[in-house]
């Protein structure tokens, strides 16, 4: 007796843990799309583990306890599958559709999986309270909430390897772990008796409840990591930050000694076209020096807007309208069919509208550059409790990984010389902080980019 306390007692002891363990982390400025659904596997730890105690109670009064009672038990327990199963469900939809998918997903498709999976529970527990035990409710939504539940754990191991392989393990583990408990809690039957040792099936179960709980709150430690690898980013923006005004002072100095000399160049060029022109060979030769003035003029302007920190009053402002308004400048761009907007109800921020025109065209050009026929861009918008986001995932050439961090760098360009001054990105970092916001650029697990754009909410209070 003291045996079967002591291993019930644990077992519960263990799911609660794991419940208090998550809810305790703080994972509200996680970008992983695991940290918006942990709390359905905190709920599923925490009623279980009080489950297992009711079952508990039950065992050391065997007999004693009211047909309201056992209604009661099965319903906590039926409750508990229930979170899984939802656990389950959408964290195999983060896995195969990416972080932000739940955000995509429309409010009906959510609310018709919700009203399916309750309908089976309240279905599996009519059927066991008729027979005075839970095995359709272990079999209907025990087992198959546990196996996606695992699943999910093991293939969103791949998403957060770039953080840590040893927290990838402990995902991989902890799925492994919750696909055997499914297997033990519902297929196999309460009164199983293991063979090799002669001990109920209840032992199995404790031990993949202990194991579930270890490495779960090993695999939590990707939170922290997260928020290590942000700080650092921040750090590296600042440092930036500090090194392009810098340097935009020097460029504003440099843009208008080369316009001098230019503009006269221009001049001349002109009068000597009126001296020497008429020749086909001369007049290819005055071409070329003409292009090559303007190549440079054009250089110039964009030294100019690059180092400018004109201040323009801030207003409220509809990004998707914005983000419109830029992709119908680009529809005679090559390949500009393949943008897709993907654009949610977001509420306003406080911008410049022709600033962030010139955002969102730069970033869309140079995804553009990027991509050929058959790639496509993805231009997606939504809100957080504090910011208003834009993703713009492309799936063209992309850049290789060591030269990621230089992205945002004056005169930086992945392009071929006479294509791209490498300037584009660094006037879209300046104005994105101007609107103290945060633009990043990393990329694809699939081949490309993803540059994410966040600007803080309107505050209308402040």
């Amino acid at each position: 007796m003291v045996w079967n306390f002591t291993l019930y007692l644990l077992y519960g002891l263990a799911f609660f843990t794991l419940g208090v363990a998550i809810l305790s982390r703080d994972t509200r400025l996680s970008e992983l799309g695991i940290a918006r659904i942990l709390w359905l596997l905190a709920v599923f730890g925490i009623i279980h583990g009080l489950h297992e105690w009711l079952e508990l109670l039950e065992q050391l009064n065997p007999g004693s306890q009211s047909a309201g009672f056992s209604l009661f038990r099965l319903i906590v327990v039926s409750t508990s599958f229930l979170f899984l199963l939802y656990f389950g469900l959408f964290l195999n939809i983060i896995t195969i559709y990416g972080d932000h998918a739940l955000k995509a997903t429309p409010r009906s498709v959510k609310l018709f999986v919700g009203i399916a999976a309750l309908a089976l529970i309240i279905l599996a527990i009519y059927l066991d309270f008729a027979s005075g035990e839970d095995i359709n409710v272990r079999r209907m939504v025990a087992f198959p909430g546990g196996i996606l539940a695992g699943a999910g754990l093991i293939a969103y191991s791949r998403t957060v390897r770039t953080f840590s392989k040893k927290v990838a393990r402990n995902f991989i583990l902890a799925g492994g772990f919750m696909v055997a408990y499914a297997i033990f809690t519902g297929i196999i039957p309460s009164d199983a008796v293991i063979p090799i040792i002669d001990g109920k099936i209840i032992i199995l179960r404790g031990l993949s409840a202990f194991a579930i709980m270890l490495f779960t709150i090993r695999a939590l430690s990707v939170f922290s990591i997260e928020q290590r690898k942000i700080i650092n980013e921040q750090l590296l923006r600042f440092s930036q930050s500090e090194k392009l005004t810098s340097m935009g002072i020097l460029a504003a100095g440099i843009a208008h000694e080369i316009n001098n000399p230019l503009t006269n160049a221009s001049l001349n060029l002109e009068m000597l076209k009126d001296l020497v022109g008429g020749s086909e060979k001369i007049d290819k030769k005055l071409e070329s020096i003409n292009r090559n003035i303007s190549r440079a003029s054009q250089i110039a302007k964009e030294l100019l807007r690059f180092s400018r920190q004109k201040e323009t009053d801030f207003e409220p402002v509809d990004l998707n309208e914005v983000i419109r308004n830029s992709t119908n400048l680009l529809r005679n761009q090559r390949h500009s069919s393949i943008i897709n907007l993907n654009l949610n109800d977001i509420p306003d921020i406080m911008g410049i509208v022709h600033k962030l025109e010139e955002v969102f065209i730069n970033v869309l050009m140079n995804s553009l550059d990027a991509c050929e026929e058959g790639d496509r861009i993805e231009v997606e918008t939504y809100s957080s409790s504090d910011y208003v986001m834009t993703v713009i995932t492309d799936t063209g050439h992309g850049i290789s990984a060591d030269k990621v961090s230089q992205v945002f760098d004056p005169f930086f360009t992945t392009k071929e010389i006479g294509k791209g001054t490498g300037l584009g990105l660094s006037v879209c970092y300046n104005i994105v902080k101007q609107h103290k916001g945060e633009i990043s650029f990393r990329s694809s697990e699939h081949g490309g980019g993803v540059v994410t754009i966040k600007f803080p909410l309107v505050r209308y209070n402040e």
